[in-house]
């Protein structure tokens, strides 16, 4: 397999699993974006508070596309930016209980497109995959 053949398949997948998670979201009345999603899972995960700096990790996207994605969802009312009890400068990140609502169908969601993706993939075969793609993460960190 030639490398840009490759750059473009993992393109497709991720393409396509943002647009089958975006059409299973409406389907199930979530009225959020995959990435909302995804932060929502993530806040819940990390005891429903995360500072922005620590988000942006999980999210892969870099500080002014998640300063805005989180402005969106504090306008929805997803969100609250609050001052850390520890450090007041900083701000932490909490769900509201609007976002609170989703959890579960989401989790529920994340599961059945997971399943359904990796359907007729033995386990062997994930495992490799998945050890590839972090020796891959791993060669790009150190650049």
């Amino acid at each position: 397999m030639k490398n840009n053949e490759f750059r473009k398949t993992l393109k497709d997948l991720n393409l396509l699993l943002f647009k089958v998670v975006n059409k299973r979201h409406k389907e199930l009345g979530i009225d959020l974006t995959p990435i909302q999603s995804t932060i929502i899972l993530t806040i819940y995960e990390n005891q429903e508070t995360l500072c922005q700096k620590h988000l942006e990790q999980f999210v892969s996207c870099n500080k002014s596309t998640l300063s805005s994605i989180l402005d969106t969802m504090e306008k929805k009312n997803l969100i609250k930016r609050v001052s850390d009890c520890a450090d007041t400068r900083k701000k932490v990140i909490v769900l509201t209980k609007s976002a609170k609502s989703f959890i579960e169908k989401i989790k529920e969601d994340k599961t059945m497109v997971e399943n359904e993706m990796l359907q007729g993939i033995e386990k062997e075969e994930l495992k490799l995959f998945t050890a590839t793609l972090n020796k891959m993460l791993k060669n790009l960190e150190r650049m």
